[in-house]
């Protein structure tokens, strides 16, 4: 009797197993973080850049001493490994001035097409109270805008591409912070377009992620950072704008691959520096803030990184 009850049991147990080894795998997950997701939300997910040789990161000579930086914080880190390789109160918060910049275009070329025309407006003039780079009623391309904030650091160009947003029901600043919260920039908090604001802060480490994320995301923007100088005529042809760069370091440093400067009385001087190294694969991104020597110090972060490691 035992035997004969045993059987049926044998057998469903075996179906079971049978069941389970064929089902089918699951479907790719349909999540609107996943599939379909919106710009920002998918620029979350990969801020991160591949390295060129996850193997490879290189090595500290300790015989090199470290620099001697007037910056409040810094940071210097090898791109391709994501290897720190100098570090001065990263986590600091601090006022980053025109910096603000790089997440600015971020954002405008989520919302605006390049050639996008854009009527510049009576707030947009002179915003600063010092410099006006901008003149009431001319018409000029969202690329010519872009280019104007990140090679001469225009603030009024950063507030007309925040006005034009206005324009559409779009509140520029709300959607900076919105984008940097997804890049998981948590020390961040942006207040104006242009970075003129002391009292909106950010950190070293949530500035690489930016710097990470444009290189991703938006790759047309850095390289307009190398330009030295540039000539921008309104959309009419009418008026013509002599754009010179604000960073020193250009035709200094070889192997600048872009970068961004700033500037405000209670940011000091701040720069953003992405390099590759001569002669060699290796990216670094140099970010100092809080500096009364901003060019000097950057100078010699990336002179001691190429002496202070053993590259490959």
């Amino acid at each position: 009797m035992r035997r004969v009850l045993l059987i049926p049991i044998l057998i469903l147990a075996g179906l079971a197993v049978f069941s389970f080894s064929v089902r089918p795998s699951p479907k790719p997950s349909t999540s609107p973080f996943i599939v379909g997701a919106t710009p920002a939300i998918r620029s979350a997910q990969a801020f991160l850049l591949p390295a060129a040789n996850p193997g490879y990161a290189p090595v500290r000579d300790t015989n090199v001493p470290e620099p001697v930086l007037d910056a409040n914080a810094a940071l210097l880190v090898h791109l391709d490994s994501g290897k720190v390789l100098y570090e001065k109160r990263s986590s600091l918060q601090m006022p980053i001035a025109s910096l603000t910049k790089l997440l600015s275009a971020l954002v405008a070329t989520d919302l605006f097409d390049a050639n996008e025309v854009v009527t510049v407006a009576s707030g947009s003039v002179r915003v600063d109270g010092q410099k006006q780079t901008l003149y009431e009623g001319e018409r000029l391309m969202v690329r010519d805008l872009l280019s104007m904030m990140l090679v001469e650091s225009s603030n009024d160009a950063a507030y007309a591409l925040a006005a034009y947003a206005r324009e559409r029901q779009i509140d520029f600043v709300s959607e900076m912070n919105r984008r940097a919260y997804t890049l998981g920039m948590e020390s961040c908090a942006f207040k104006d377009p242009a970075g003129l604001d002391d009292t909106a802060t950010c950190d070293a480490n949530d500035l690489l992620r930016l710097v990470r994320a444009v290189m991703r995301q938006a790759p047309s923007l850095l390289p307009i950072t190398t330009h030295s100088q540039l000539e921008i005529r309104s959309a009419d042809g009418k008026m013509l704008h002599e754009v010179k760069n604000t960073n020193e370091l250009l035709g200094t440093i070889s192997g600048v691959l872009g970068g961004k400067t700033g500037y405000t009385d209670g940011a000091l001087g701040c720069l953003i520096l992405v390099v590759k190294l001569p002669g060699k694969s290796d990216t670094l991104v140099s970010i100092v803030l809080g500096s009364r020597a901003r060019f000097t110090d950057t100078q010699a972060l990336v002179a001691w990184a190429e002496r202070g490691y053993q590259w490959q």
